[in-house]
């Protein structure tokens, strides 16, 4: 609406110059702020004090064009544009309002082709083709029928849910997901969501293949991971068990446990947490069927020991009996 207003100011401002090679005349009118009920059937150029109309912007003064195409309410709202050295605003009014709508700006471009939104933007030399700035908290939003996505730069804490100088995304609607979606679906690898910082470059990544990837260390309550095998298998009857000599030589031979990468292969390819998680279970189950065992023996030599001291203090008995015999 605005943006086909001011084109059609433009055209009507031309077709005047057309009629006329003098143009509007601008009349010195500074300090009135006359109401919409002024104008009637009228194309009327101005100079203000910025101030006096009360218009958003930079400097002491500005010019103001007003077009009122008709003379009652019939013809609906009368039209003011307002230049001033903080770019464009418009406003309009009834014949019948007792004051002006409020000022809104039109959005321009720089010839550098860069748009800002908002008032009183400190920054001027900002790379953005697109700023959005507030004093207090911005917050840009986009929505339909169905809910709002936003995004906010926060500054006060409990707003928006964050703290000063957050920035938060927030989904409301009828669903609270925010998805990122990646357009290359074949699988490979080659395609990534990143997070980065300039003290370890990208040290984050989502590939579309399915994995994630950690440069750092990862702090949770709970960690839950999902295993295709877990090792009770070692229970089982045809589980064949190691002996210890047998786990002596591969030790001596190899470096480490049977089933256990070695060193090299951990720091060259890392671990499976799942997978690794089951084979220490192995060596456990393992370790637990080796005390069994021992403890078995031990119960056979402990009644071969009792049975030997119980023919070794029979022997006592019957040699105490023959030497007091003798007697």
């Amino acid at each position: 609406m605005k943006r086909t207003l001011l084109i059609a100011v433009l055209a009507v401002s031309g077709f005047m110059r057309a009629q006329n090679a003098a143009g509007l005349t601008v009349q010195d009118t500074r300090s009135i702020n006359d109401l919409p009920a002024a104008y009637n059937h009228v194309v009327k150029a101005e100079f203000k004090l910025r101030d006096v109309v009360g218009v958003p912007g930079k400097g002491n003064y500005s010019g103001m064009l007003t077009i009122a195409p008709w003379f009652d309410n019939s013809g609906n709202k009368r039209h003011q544009l307002n230049f001033n050295d903080g770019g464009i605003f418009y406003r309009n009014g009834l014949s019948s309002d007792s004051q002006w709508g409020t000022w809104s700006s039109l959005l321009t471009q720089s010839s550098d082709g860069r748009v800002k939104i908002g008032l009183n933007d400190p920054d001027t030399a900002s790379p953005a083709s697109l700023r959005v700035y507030s004093n207090e908290n911005t917050l840009f939003e986009i929505a339909n029928s169905v809910g709002r996505f936003q995004i906010a730069k926060v500054s006060c804490n409990g707003c928006y849910g964050g703290t000063i100088g957050d920035t938060v995304l927030r989904n409301l609607g009828n669903s609270h997901n925010i998805i990122i979606a990646q357009p290359n679906d074949n699988n490979d690898g080659g395609s990534f969501i990143g997070i980065q910082d300039a003290t370890r470059g990208i040290w984050i990544k989502f590939l579309n293949n399915g994995i994630a990837k950690f440069d750092g260390k990862i702090h949770a309550k709970e960690i839950e991971v999902k295993a295709d095998v877990w090792a009770d298998y070692v229970f089982k009857k045809d589980y064949q068990l190691k002996s210890l000599d047998e786990v002596e030589k591969h030790i001596a031979e190899k470096g480490h446990l049977p089933n256990i990468p070695s060193a090299e292969e951990v720091l060259k390819n890392g671990i499976n947490v799942a997978e690794m998680n089951a084979r220490l279970l192995e060596k456990i189950e393992e370790l637990t069927l080796y005390s069994i065992q021992q403890n078995k023996q031990l119960q056979e030599e402990n009644k071969v020991l009792k049975s030997q001291s119980e023919k070794i203090e029979q022997l006592e008995q019957q040699i105490k009996k023959l030497l007091s015999s003798q007697k």
